[in-house]
């Protein structure tokens, strides 16, 4: 009985030319770019979902304060909300709360962390990714409660308060 090799086999196989091996560094080069480049985009995805969530939150606890105090047994001035820190409303404060400060400086807060600025009521959270962001034209996004004037009435009797509201707005600065 006779057994016969494949004969193309003539040379010793000795791996990867230098030609292939740089086609395959430029290759993993560009598939590496790309990811790192995806990675980047969905991070700032997140944190610009994370912010919209956490300013969510407030706007909820903002509510839940207005009409607590709109129930018989209970009274709140809404020029008190507006002079308080958002943040002590919530159950839990964020992760990535740094605390109050006066007027805060960049390095005090740390990029991906929210604070309340004392100085002008306000709270600020320091971007990570901008790039996430239409709006932000800074590293700075500005958030203030504010009072809100509701329209007259032309039925509301002389003398009576006029009507007030609260929002949680983004503010420019």
């Amino acid at each position: 009985m006779l057994i016969f090799l494949p004969t193309f086999v003539t040379q010793k196989q000795r791996g990867a030319s230098l030609l292939e091996f740089a086609v395959a560094v430029v290759v993993v080069g560009i598939l590496t770019t790309v990811l790192l480049d995806r990675i980047r985009h969905y991070q700032g995805e997140a944190e610009a979902a994370a912010v919209r969530m956490t300013v969510a939150n407030v706007r909820a606890a903002l509510a839940i304060k207005v009409a607590q105090g709109k129930l018989p047994s209970g009274t709140i001035d809404l020029t008190i909300l507006a002079e308080q820190n958002p943040f002590d409303w919530l159950k839990d404060k964020p992760p990535n709360y740094a605390g109050e400060y006066f007027s805060p400086s960049d390095a005090e807060v740390g990029a991906g962390n929210w604070c309340f600025d004392r100085s002008d009521k306000s709270v600020i959270y320091l971007l990570n990714f901008s790039s996430a962001f239409l709006d932000a034209s800074t590293k700075r996004l500005k958030f203030k409660v504010k009072l809100l004037r509701l329209p007259h009435s032309p039925a509301k009797p002389s003398g009576a308060p006029e009507p007030l509201g609260v929002a949680f707005e983004q503010v420019k600065g």
